[in-house]
């Protein structure tokens, strides 16, 4: 029992590490609760953990794989930098100059989002590659081998450190959104943490 309690616990502690760092989940999450609703960022939420899970399940079946296939071509890690960089430029210095009217409509699914941006983030994959090799190697054993129940409550865990973790972003957001000039204020908080994110993981990626 203690066993089992202890995969349930790390999973928690573990996807909530990897969530914590701004990233496009938690951009998605925070712009829903201040342009619409908190309600509408409890989807993103959803199969966002979900999404975590499948990057986990991959990175715990798949290590050697995944790991060969970023070294092979780090220009996808590369390119996600890139992205991140760009959008805190756009958030920073040129999102509060266009006229909301002009924005285009997008009726994108909140679920496909949370989804699709939990999933196609190499960033993530690598740290759970990393993650659970760390755990297999200095904790306990964690690999496709470790019984069932053990995996199932670690997913569990991960699941719910995951979507905790981004609610307690919407409730921040949510928070700033009732602040006078909010979404100026919260565009270049968001610009500025992607900037320096950026710059930091684009340091990080050049050393290694």
């Amino acid at each position: 029992m203690t066993s089992l309690l202890l995969y349930f616990l790390l999973g928690i502690i573990s996807a909530i590490i990897g969530a914590l760092p701004l990233g496009a989940v938690n951009l998605a999450v925070i712009r829903a609760t201040t342009t619409q609703t908190i309600h509408n960022a409890f989807y993103i939420i959803l199969t966002a953990g979900v999404g975590e899970i499948l990057l986990a399940t991959l990175a715990l079946y798949y290590n050697i794989e995944l790991s060969h296939f970023f070294t092979q071509y780090p220009w996808v890690q590369g390119s996600f930098i890139f992205v991140f960089f760009f959008i805190g430029i756009y958030l920073l210095f040129i999102k509060n100059k266009i006229n909301p009217k002009n924005y285009p409509k997008l009726h994108t699914s909140k679920l496909i989002t949370g989804f699709s941006l939990a999933t196609l983030n190499p960033p993530v994959a690598i740290y759970w590659i990393l993650a659970i090799s760390w755990i297999d190697k200095y904790i306990f054993e964690l690999t496709p081998h470790t019984p069932f129940v053990s995996l199932l409550l670690f997913f569990f865990g991960i699941y719910l450190g995951k979507t905790t973790t981004l609610y307690c972003y919407g409730l921040w957001g949510h928070k700033i959104a009732q602040q006078k000039n909010s979404k100026t204020k919260l565009s270049r908080i968001l610009g500025v943490a992607l900037i320096i994110l950026s710059i930091f993981q684009g340091i990080k990626f050049i050393a290694e």
